[in-house]
């Protein structure tokens, strides 16, 4: 068995989704702040935090990365093609916050791709819009949707590197997953894949 918990962090109040199966085994979906509240979180829990997994590489989904890395020591991961925002301030909006956000990955992800942790195992998705890089971690039946597709809405598409033509194709390809799939997204609510094929006006 496995469970996830929800942390809204920072001045953005982006969701920090933290994943654990039952061997203490934990992953932490963008940590964008408040680097001493999820470590809390990760100790009221007894668990060991094995990766860090960005969807994106925006300030605000990424800000409580470093100090968790080197807290902890688990590695950081993110799609390739947004690699380069993890040093730009300007790719990862950082600047426009007046924060000092630079990272390191130690592992850069491609579509298709396999993050595994104890018994927790997720595939990467590649969905490129909001940002080229932007992926949803799929798990069982929980989909973890970062800014690419929100309940009722989607992410924007134009801050540096966004494409609209490019979002289209991202959402036709998870309006082709199941139904029932939750969708754990990067801002506010849950929802399903089926409910947002059903009510969202970007994937109808």
């Amino acid at each position: 068995m496995s469970g996830y918990a929800c942390f809204p962090v920072g001045q953005l109040q982006a969701n920090c989704w933290l994943v654990w199966d039952d061997g203490g085994h934990a992953v932490l979906i963008d940590p964008g702040d408040e680097a001493a509240r999820l470590l809390r979180a990760l100790a009221q829990r007894d668990l060991t935090l094995s990766a860090i997994l960005l969807t994106h590489a925006h300030f605000d989904h990424m800000m409580a990365a470093e100090a968790l890395q080197q807290q902890t020591g688990a590695p950081l991961l993110v799609h390739e093609a947004d690699a380069p925002a993890l040093t730009d301030p300007t790719k990862s909006l950082a600047v426009w916050a007046g924060a000092d956000c630079v990272l390191t990955a130690d592992r850069l992800l491609k579509d298709g791709d396999t993050v595994t942790a104890g018994d927790l195992t997720f595939t990467v998705y590649h969905t490129p819009g909001h940002t080229p890089g932007s992926c949803c971690y799929g798990m069982n039946t929980w989909l973890f949707t970062g800014d690419t597709l929100f309940a009722g809405s989607i992410g924007r598409t134009d801050f540096p590197g966004g494409d609209i033509a490019a979002m289209r194709r991202s959402l036709c390809r998870l309006a082709a997953l199941p139904d029932e799939w939750l969708v754990l997204p990067g801002h506010e609510g849950e929802s399903t894949i089926g409910y947002e094929k059903q009510t969202n006006p970007y994937m109808v």
